[in-house]
């Protein structure tokens, strides 16, 4: 007589989650180094070393896959933005500081991923769908993180919960979109500075 193995129910949630994590990993880094037309959801399962019906099993689609790996990769640079302004120096600029640390949002993975997604997502109305929700979970959250950071009864709290936070987000976008194409212009860090300028002539 054969007896199946027994696994807990943690055990086995504890799995499920390590599979979930292994996809959206191997999605992001997919997303990045081949584009989105090139990211497939059974690449995705071999880069994660897990089955295809696992992969569907969580991710029944292309689009909720590649969604959701952009949101666990903001959510992950959220909680070390979060931690690296608590770490702030208190005797520098905490405008200034906060500019940079916004910058630092728009660099690496997490942009490229989810520009090739928003590019994607124009003629995609699943992609869109999904995507246009987690934009707007990220403007929500982002906005009351800035409202944390720059209480509202000053200037730039002012500034920097309402108009000032979509004009730089704009701004840092635009540079950022610049910078996958390098072509001998302006460095970054000169719209940065220029940046932070305006918001201290409007604190």
């Amino acid at each position: 007589m054969f007896f199946r193995a027994y696994k807990s129910p943690v055990a086995v949630q504890e799995r499920s989650l390590a599979t979930r994590a292994a996809l959206l990993d191997a999605a992001i880094d997919c997303l990045v180094e081949r584009g989105y037309a090139a990211t497939t959801t059974i690449e995705t399962a071999r880069r994660a070393g897990v089955s295809r019906g696992a992969q569907l099993h969580h991710f029944p689609t292309k689009a909720q896959l590649l969604a959701t790996a952009v949101e666990h990769l903001f959510d992950r640079r959220r909680a070390e933005f979060a931690e690296a302004f608590a770490a702030i120096d208190p005797r520098a600029d905490r405008l200034d500081a906060a500019l940079d640390l916004l910058w630092s949002m728009f660099q690496g993975p997490v942009f490229v991923a989810w520009t090739e997604l928003w590019v994607a997502a124009r003629t995609d109305p699943e992609l869109a769908a999904t995507v246009l929700a987690v934009e707007r979970r990220f403007t929500e959250e982002t906005r009351t993180m800035f409202g944390e950071l720059f209480p509202v009864e000053t200037s730039a709290g002012t500034l920097l919960d309402d108009i000032g936070r979509d004009f730089a987000f704009a701004l840092m976008g635009g540079v950022a979109l610049q910078r996958l194409f390098p072509h001998g212009e302006r460095p970054a860090s000169d719209y940065v500075d220029a940046l932070k300028a305006i918001f201290q002539l409007l604190r």
